[in-house]
């Protein structure tokens, strides 16, 4: 009966909600660069949009009406992870069916501040190579960060490191 309900809320989300607000909703990403290292959270589990928690993705989220996209990346990573961040870059924007993916460089001020906010949706954080193959990226996630992974070494070689 549990998964039912999962199931239902899953869709009123994601089905419901969504189409009310309308398709292409802004969402920022952050590539979040410590040293040679990115930063990966797990998914939060949808059984709608095939994610579970053994997934992970860029930390970030939905931009909230009126909101700016500099303003809501630094909002959702504060919100998931505790860092304050530096935004050193745009990347650029992917679309899907429902969202737009705005997709930033950036470097937490202090990674000291790092820690898991909301466990009941991301229960892993962790720093991870650019080119480790044993994460298991969200495919959305997966297809940016190929995208975009040349800028974001470029970045990492000519970026320093936040005391």
């Amino acid at each position: 009966m549990s998964n039912f309900i999962n199931l239902l809320q899953d869709f009123l989300y994601w089905e419901v909600y969504n189409r009310v607000k309308g398709q292409n909703q802004d969402v920022v990403c952050a590539v979040i660069i410590h040293g040679d290292k990115i930063l990966a959270q797990t998914a939060q589990r949808n059984a709608l949009v095939h994610t579970d928690d053994t997934q992970f993705v860029a930390p970030g989220g939905k931009v909230e009406p009126g909101e700016t996209l500099n303003t809501a990346v630094h909002r959702e990573i504060k919100e998931e992870t505790n860092l304050n961040i530096d935004v050193i870059k745009k990347l650029g924007t992917i679309r899907n069916n429902k969202y737009k993916l705005h997709w930033f460089v950036c470097r937490p001020t202090d990674v000291t501040l790092l820690r898991v906010v909301e466990p009941e949706k991301q229960k892993v954080l962790k720093w991870v190579s650019l080119d480790d193959q044993s994460v298991n990226w969200t495919p959305k996630n997966k297809e940016a960060l190929l995208k975009y992974k040349s800028q974001i070494e470029k970045i990492m070689q000519t970026q320093p490191d936040a005391l």
